[in-house]
């Protein structure tokens, strides 16, 4: 039995303090988000006389490509610059697709 003196009841990991205006979120995740949705809102106002349903399709077909390219294809390290860069682009693309997709439906939810 370990000693009350030697025992540390804290062990494990720890915290670092919080700082003021410090988030959880890191600020290039929220770029990407806001870069992803504006490319998206921007592609679906292009193609607005598209019929919604078709719109909406195909916003799912380039998610579902995004992730089999993600899955299906052995990219290189994410803590290299080439991986990074990779990852960010699919990022990206996901989030412009399920902004193409989401897009359409809350046109018709409004109509």
């Amino acid at each position: 039995m370990i000693p009350q003196e030697d025992r540390d009841d804290n062990a494990g990991a720890k915290r670092k303090p919080t700082h003021l205006g410090a988030t959880r979120v890191p600020l290039h995740l929220v770029f990407q988000a806001c870069v992803g949705v504006i490319i998206g809102i921007g592609i679906t106002s292009l193609f607005s006389g598209v019929d919604h349903a078709q719109l909406a399709l195909a916003g799912v077909i380039v998610v579902i490509a995004a992730w089999i390219v993600e899955q299906g294809f052995r990219l290189p390290e994410p803590n290299t610059t080439s991986g990074a860069r990779i990852r960010l682009v699919l990022r990206i693309v996901s989030l412009v697709g399920f902004t193409i997709a989401v897009s359409p439906l809350l046109q018709l939810i409004e109509a």
